[in-house]
């Protein structure tokens, strides 16, 4: 588990007069949740304004992920995310993603094969179980693809990759800094720092797109967010959340 223990204190100058001058420091920034105290209670705390939530309708096509929710600083994205464990039954191996639409736009970015919104820049892809729930330590791709692409793109098509240099990752699996996970009352909670994620389009100062999916055998069996399916759309493509960001 990458537990990440940066600490953010901002200063200005002491213009005021009286005093001997110097430097007076501004309030400490201190993270909005906490991933390794074994408890989900500081979520009802927040300004629910900026608790972005999906939920898993029961006619769903795929009911692997129960429910998710997002809160982002100005310097942490937090997730918390629910699986159905009724369709987790290979817990050798459970594929996790997120796809982050960085800079909210449209213009950039890919992979339309799960959600209505093709611009996806990133994708965080890792393991959640390993017989016991385990901590998330994503690997970071990029979008390769055309702009609004499908299918599955996350790959320089201009180098030649094989089994040992992460198929294009940007940073390996275990290896993206300012990341920490725990798993507590059967929901997986993540922070990570987004400031600490290569990103092409770089990040939009005041919102983002995200979504998530959970495989079993490297195929969806939950999908957040997630439409009821309907005899038009069957998969009930759904946008990503979007999430504005708490300053």
């Amino acid at each position: 588990m990458c537990i990440a223990t940066l600490a953010f204190v901002a200063c200005k100058d002491n213009k005021g007069g009286g005093g001997g001058g110097g430097e007076d420091p501004e309030e400490e920034y201190v993270k909005a949740i906490s991933v390794t105290d074994n408890s989900l209670s500081d979520w009802d705390a927040l300004d629910q304004n900026y608790v972005f939530s999906a939920v898993c309708p029961a006619d769903a096509s795929l009911l692997g992920l129960k429910s998710a929710k997002v809160y982002a600083d100005k310097f942490y994205i937090f997730i918390q995310v629910e699986p159905n464990m009724e369709d987790i039954t290979d817990l050798e191996w459970v594929p996790f993603h997120v796809y982050i639409n960085t800079d909210n736009s449209d213009g950039t970015g890919g992979y339309g094969d799960e959600f209505t919104d093709a611009n996806a820049d990133i994708l965080l892809e890792g393991a959640v179980f390993a017989n016991d729930p385990c901590s998330y330590s994503p690997a970071v791709f990029k979008w390769w693809g055309e702009v609004g692409g499908s299918g599955w793109e996350w790959t320089d098509p201009s180098i030649e990759h094989s089994a040992d240099d992460g198929w294009g990752a940007v940073i390996a699996e275990g290896n993206l800094q300012g990341t920490s996970s725990q798993f507590v009352n059967g929901k997986i909670e993540i922070e990570i720092m987004r400031e600490l994620v290569p990103t092409p389009a770089g990040w939009n100062e005041n919102e983002f797109g995200i979504g998530f999916d959970i495989q079993q055998a490297w195929s969806s069996v939950g999908i957040l967010p997630i439409g009821s399916a309907t005899e038009e759309d069957p998969n009930g493509h759904a946008h990503k959340l979007q999430v504005k960001i708490k300053k």
